[in-house]
């Protein structure tokens, strides 16, 4: 079904009484939509395609349209589907106290409604939006029940059999990543719209196939991903490190033979967790025994994700496995042991202490270790906290490594203690490496409030130094009540020292071993060419992860005997490498025979000379460029299409895009028209030609066009506007790795547009004006017109002197001037319409309200009004005089005629710019005007709402004509008995060419 099934639908009706309508005229597009044309002119026919809407519609669109609102709401166009409409348009006012109503109805697509269905509760009927992405249009509801069920997972299924039945008041659906809303709207109909879960926003809903983690041995380290509904394992990491199993072995065990060789106590602990029916939570933390191939039970610590993928009805198991095996017997050996040192010896205690440090440090290593020296100082000791620091080589700041207070780790309170031990912990004598101090000592809260604020009663502190007395760290203690025994500690500490300063220099020097092997591994794997290295005797000494797959082998010691051809002859890649070595050549290029084809490989040489007898060692770097090699082909015939494309597309550029937005090809007729160079760009980023809104539309335009959207949308620079239309081009895998973008100048066609648009605009506007004038033609000249007629029957003309056809002829004389001036107004009226282009000058507005002043003299002086003006924001602007002046004319008697009885007359004239419009703002302090009942007939032709004054009513009809001549517009506030006040917004005009200021200001004054 079409997205716009019609375009701007024209509807006129009558109001004639509270509730009774008449429909006057539909467009012949209600003729195209539905089978029965005369159907279409009857009121309760609008009722039908407007059902979510109160009866009668023409009510609700003729209240809308009084308050010149725009009324947006579904209209249904068959059985089952319906689309978004507007309904804009305007009421006149009849002189039989009826309105004329005319509306236009436009298909829209408001911006907050997505994927959307109108259900019927009681008649279980469904409608579906002919918008909506999926195209899927449900028979009924139960149907569209069975769609949800299959597409989406709930959280409570039973809410889906309740929208079945059709108890749907307040019901909202969660669809996990997704939400069903509910909007009720009237006569029993539901609008039910998809929306993305707030609660679930950032979550993923995919998850691909393939795993994307890296084996990593030196962690110790398993990842596993488990497809639930296919009980399929995808294996990977640090598996014969940890397991001692064969990877490719491994890489094949089920969820069976995974659960086989779990410990037969923890197995339905397991079983449990991934045949769940459900999962409450998105992770899960357990830990659980695993026999090795040595037949020894490991306990792995297992880190679980939950993911949906919610398209393919998938659930993914992520997990990571740790062995903590180490951790778990130290933790049993340590509290075996709790407790016994109680009753010891002072020297029992030290030694056992330092026995217990031992263990430790054979059990532990890294960050871990000091971990565990605080937490046994702690048990033995009774520290309220516990930390460790080592100094930073760079800053020489401590940095914490370890923190813990009565056992138990801070982390956010981390930067807190990391200013103490910087600036606010004792420093140490120069000769000792070991202060104790405690409330009992006169200087303890000398240094200042930070052990009052803490509760901090005792202190311990030890620096750490390496074999060179460097220091490197420090042990600092602190408890919340005095030491007893300070000699135990002092004795404790001093022999701790130097063995927890050799384990710091070692954490450190591991440290950065640890990063320096990252860094290697990162550098030698993390690069897509295949590199290794071979010593003189042609032996294998360095090879990465790349370089096996790149030559198609299993084993590296079938590397050296690799074929390869060139220029039609086979070598060994042994002979490739000698051929280097005897030549100056670095680079060159072969192809590797497979089963089906071949590869295209570059291949690139590097000698490496060590130690003293000159050694030789060779370094060699593989890449494989058969893809490459493909594309460029592909590309070149590809630039030769869009080159082709380009040369034919008028005022337009074709451009094709790499995922950085950087240009790979761009051309076209626009660039020779502007003078600029098209190989200029290339290499350069699409984005660079942008700023401000253009940038930030443009770049999340291209953005979804990565994610395989087609988008267009319009930019505007060096005031011209463009048109762009992007598509994803995918590469032999089918994921998008390259944007074509094509742009075509439109401003030509945006003027035409705009000239359309103001056609259509005018000559409705004319339209309407045409019925009105038609009616007062009809009205005002019928009267006098009747009149003369019957005068003219009354005139005796067998007898002329007749003494009654005297009275005759007084009256023909006063219809026939009253048909005079009524004829007079109207050949106004349309002057005004069939104006040429009148003068524009530069009116100062003080002198312009000085002649007016000067013409009204009298009557102002009558009435007593006092005038405020101001000009201070707007002197002066470019417009007619003559209009101007007429303005300024009708709003001053106006405020004359209409004063209000019982105070002295005043009007407050001002001028502001405000956007693009010069503001006049006129108020005064009269009897007002209730516009909720005369607002809409205001500036109606012949229109009067007060009988104490004469007048016509054909002034402000005439200002707000002059006013609209030139695309300005006028607004009235006015409440009775307080006042008026009108806002006229005027545009300011070009001056006209011969325009002379001089002579200009004269006309003001004159």
């Amino acid at each position: 079904m079409p997205e716009k099934i019609f375009n701007n639908l024209l509807l006129t009706f009558k109001k004639t009484g509270e509730k009774d309508f008449e429909t006057l005229y539909v467009s012949k597009g209600f003729f195209k939509i539905f089978d029965d044309p005369l159907r279409s002119y009857q009121v309760d026919f609008f009722d039908q395609v407007f059902p979510t809407v109160q009866n009668p519609v023409f009510q609700t669109i003729y209240d809308y349209l009084g308050r010149a609102e725009v009324l947006e709401i579904p209209f249904f166009i068959n059985e089952n589907s319906f689309t978004w409409v507007k309904i804009e348009g305007f009421t006149m006012a009849q002189e039989d106290g009826s309105y004329l109503v005319n509306a236009t109805i436009d298909p829209i697509r408001p911006a907050q409604v997505q994927s959307c269905w109108i259900v019927q509760a009681i008649r279980k009927q469904i409608y579906t939006d002919v918008s909506n992405p999926s195209g899927y249009f449900p028979s009924n509801l139960e149907a569209f029940c069975r769609y949800l069920n299959d597409k989406y997972r709930f959280t409570d299924p039973g809410k889906l059999k309740q929208l079945c039945e059709g108890r749907i008041n307040g019901l909202v659906l969660d669809l996990d990543i997704l939400r069903l809303d509910n909007q009720a709207l009237d006569n029993g109909y539901h609008l039910l719209s998809l929306k993305t879960n707030p609660e679930r926003a950032g979550f993923p809903n995919l998850i691909e196939e393939d795993s994307k983690y890296l084996t990593n041995s030196f962690l110790d380290i398993i990842y596993f991903e488990y497809l639930k509904e296919d009980r399929e394992m995808i294996w990977s990491g640090a598996i014969n490190e940890l397991l001692g199993y064969q990877e490719n072995r491994f890489r094949r065990f089920s969820i069976w033979d995974w659960l086989e060789i779990i410990h037969p106590d923890d197995r339905n602990k397991v079983r449990d967790v991934f045949f769940a029916e459900r999962y409450e939570k998105d992770a899960y933390t357990y830990t659980y025994r695993v026999r090795n191939k040595r037949g020894e039970y490991l306990h792995l610590k297992n880190s679980l994700k939950v993911f949906y993928n919610i398209a393919a009805k998938k659930t993914i198991l992520v997990g990571i496995l740790n062995d903590v095996s180490d951790i778990n017997k130290a933790q049993k050996h340590l509290k075996e042991k709790e407790g016994i040192l109680q009753n010891l010896s002072e020297k029992e205690y030290i030694q056992q202490a330092l026995q217990e440090v031992s263990e430790i440090s054979s059990l532990f290593k890294g960050l871990t270790l000091f971990d565990e020296i605080t937490q046994l100082i702690y048990k033995k000791l009774g520290f309220t906290y516990c930390m460790v620091a080592h100094i930073n080589p760079v800053n020489h700041n401590y940095e914490l490594i370890s923190l813990r207070k009565n056992g138990k780790k801070l982390q956010n309170s981390s930067a807190k203690w990391t200013k103490f031990i910087n600036s606010q912990l004792y420093e140490l004598d120069p000769q000792s490496s070991f202060l104790i101090k405690d409330s009992s000592d006169p200087d303890f809260y000398s240094s200042g409030t930070f052990f009052i604020k803490n509760g901090l009663a005792a202190l311990i502190r030890l620096d750490l130094f390496d074999k060179n007395r460097i220091k490197i760290g420090t042990l600092c203690f602190l408890n919340e009540k005095p030491l007893i025994n300070k000699p135990l500690y002092g004795e404790l500490f001093r022999i701790l020292g130097d063995w927890i300063s050799k384990e710091l220099l070692r954490y450190r020097f591991e440290s950065a071993l640890q990063e320096t092997n990252f860094m290697h591994d990162a550098i030698l794997n993390g690069t897509a060419y295949a590199i290794f290295a071979v010593n003189h005797q042609f032996e294998i000494i360095l090879i990465n992860n790349k370089t096996l797959p790149v030559f198609n082998l299993k084993k590296k010691d079938q590397l050296m005997d690799t074929v390869l051809l060139k220029d039609g002859k086979k070598e060994s890649l042994r002979k490739v490498i000698t051929r280097f070595a005897q030549s100056k050549k670095s680079t060159a290029y072969y192809l590797l025979p497979t089963k089906t084809d071949h590869k295209e490989l570059k291949i690139s040489f590097t000698r490496i000379q060590y130690g003293r007898k000159h050694k030789v060692s060779y370094v060699v770097f593989v890449d494989d460029i058969t893809d490459r090699t493909h594309s460029e082909k592909k590309l070149i015939a590809s630039e030769q299409l869009y080159r082709s494309i380009a040369e034919n597309f008028p005022r337009g550029t074709i451009d094709v895009l790499d995922k950085s937005f950087n240009y790979i090809f761009t051309d076209g007729e626009e660039y020779r028209m502007s003078g600029i160079d098209p190989k200029s760009l290339i290499g350069t980023n699409h984005l660079q030609l942008y700023s401000g809104d253009n940038l930030m539309l443009t770049e999340k335009n291209l953005k979804r066009i990565l994610k395989g959207k087609t988008v267009s949308y319009e930019i505007e620079a060096n005031q011209q506007k463009f048109l762009k239309i992007g598509v994803p081009l995918t590469n032999d895998a089918g994921t998008t790795d390259r944007i074509l973008l094509v742009k075509q100048n439109i401003t030509e066609a945006k003027k035409l547009e705009a000239e359309r648009e103001k056609l259509i605009k005018d000559l409705k506007s004319h339209n309407e004006e045409l019925l009105r004038f038609a009616y007062i033609v009809s009205h005002n000249l019928r009267a006098p017109i009747v009149n003369i007629s019957l005068l003219i029957d009354l005139f005796n003309e067998e007898d002329p002197a007749d003494p009654e056809n005297k009275e005759v002829l007084e009256n023909l004389k006063i219809s026939t001037s009253l048909l005079d001036a009524t004829l007079q107004d109207l050949i106004e009226v349309v002057s005004i319409k069939k104006q040429k282009i009148p003068k524009v000058e530069l009116i100062d507005f003080k002198m312009l309200l000085n002649n007016v002043e000067k013409s009204l003299f009298n009557q102002l002086k009558e009435s007593g009004i006092s005038i405020h003006k101001d000009f201070s924001a707007m002197q002066e602007m470019n417009y007619v005089y003559a209009h101007l002046e007429n303005f300024f004319m009708n709003f001053m008697t106006n405020a004359v005629k209409y004063k209000h009885p019982d105070r002295t007359p005043e009007v407050w004239i001002s001028t502001y710019r405000e956007q693009q419009y010069c503001v006049i703002r006129f108020e005064d302090n009269g009897i007002g005007l209730d516009l909720s009942r005369y607002g809409d007939r205001i500036f109606g032709l012949y229109q009067r709402f007060h009988n104490h004054v004469e007048g016509k009513g054909l002034g402000l009809y005439l200002v707000r004509e002059q006013i609209r001549a030139n695309d300005g517009r006028i607004t009235v506030e006015s409440e009775v008995g307080k006042g008026t006040v009108f806002k006229v917004y005027l545009r300011n005009l070009i001056l006209n060419p011969n325009h002379n200021p001089d002579s200009a200001t004269s006309t003001f004054t004159s």
